[in-house]
């Protein structure tokens, strides 16, 4: 796991103790995850990540010109993708490492970047205030915030929407099936908490309440050889047109394509999220939305490639299209 990156934001007081003590942290962390024993890209605002150095040479510049600001994925010192960090993290009694999940405000704050021009400042918004009718994307909204404000059952200290995104959330840390959380579901529901709690019997009906939060993706049939999509002019193709192997899976000892309840399964899905509504919540968010304007605001053309602004690709499409590039939220 990465080590917490709080840190970074001490670059302006580098004499500082946690600092120093981060940095220390950092290059123990990058000296094992990339198996390097002399040398490691330095991530100094001197370097940027382009020259190699020693222990002594990255911990000297670190010190004398601070790390690179926007640097928080550490993809040149071993970092991966989903990796948990420890600033998010804490040990239990065992000393097992425990992922933290959301807290109230979060999931508020979650569903006010995704709605963040449809209220007026108050949670407590009732749709019979408004002066006119709310559009679908505002009722998707109200739909949310009702399901947020509402305890699961009385006296609860947590929402209804904040606790099935902790139960999610533990679901897919812990890697449970879907067959085993609606047995998770149904043991809470029955044995284990009020008459009155307000909880869905299965895992099929918390997927479709959190499909609202636009998290969910999209699913394409694919071939078992990876030959082919079935798709657009292909979507209802029942074999490869390349390999000629079956679209859908085929039961061992019967043969047939259907299932028990009758329908077709495919033997491979692709999974994607698709891009225009990931691009929207980058921006949407608080937290992103200044970072995808840096090859605008804070880029340096040097002559150093350090994003793909700095690219001939990129630059050639500028050229091509001025009016498109003015804009800096064109991505």
């Amino acid at each position: 796991m990465a080590p917490s990156k709080q840190w970074m934001e001490l670059v302006d007081n580098r004499l500082d103790e946690v600092y120093l003590a981060s940095v220390q942290k950092f290059l123990d962390y990058a000296f094992q995850r990339t198996g390097e024993e002399h040398e490691i890209r330095c991530p100094s605002v001197k370097c940027f990540n382009t020259i190699l150095g020693t222990h002594k040479l990255v911990e000297t510049h670190l010190l004398v010109y601070g790390i690179i600001r926007n640097y928080t994925f550490w993809y040149h010192h071993g970092e991966r993708l989903g990796e948990p960090l420890t600033e998010y993290e804490s040990e239990d009694e065992d000393g097992d490492i425990v992922e933290e999940c959301e807290s109230e405000d979060e999931v508020e704050e979650l569903l006010r970047e995704l709605y963040h021009n449809l209220d007026g400042g108050s949670t407590h918004t009732d749709c019979d205030d408004l002066l006119e009718e709310p559009n679908v994307e505002a009722i998707f909204f109200y739909s949310l915030l009702k399901d947020f404000e509402k305890p699961l059952y009385k006296n609860s200290k947590s929402s209804k929407l904040s606790s099935l995104i902790k139960l999610l959330h533990i679901k897919s840390i812990g890697r449970w099936s879907n067959a085993s959380f609606t047995m998770i579901l149904k043991l809470l529901k029955d044995e284990l908490l009020s008459d009155d709690a307000d909880l869905p019997n299965s895992y099929y009906e918390v997927k479709k309440i959190i499909q609202e939060l636009r998290l969910s993706y999209n699913k394409i049939d694919a071939c078992t050889n990876d030959c082919m999509l079935y798709w657009k002019e292909d979507s209802l193709l029942d074999s490869c047109k390349i390999c000629g192997a079956s679209r859908w899976r085929i039961n061992t000892h019967n043969g047939e394509t259907k299932n028990k309840k009758g329908k077709k399964i495919a033997s491979k899905s692709l999974r994607y999220f698709p891009l225009n509504p990931r691009l929207q919540r980058l921006f949407m968010s608080t937290k992103t939305s200044t970072l995808m304007t840096w090859h605008k605001d804070e880029r340096v053309d040097d002559g150093i490639m350090r994003h793909p602004a700095d690219s001939m690709a990129w630059k050639s499409f500028d050229e091509l299209h001025p009016s498109f590039a003015v804009d800096p939220r064109n991505v």
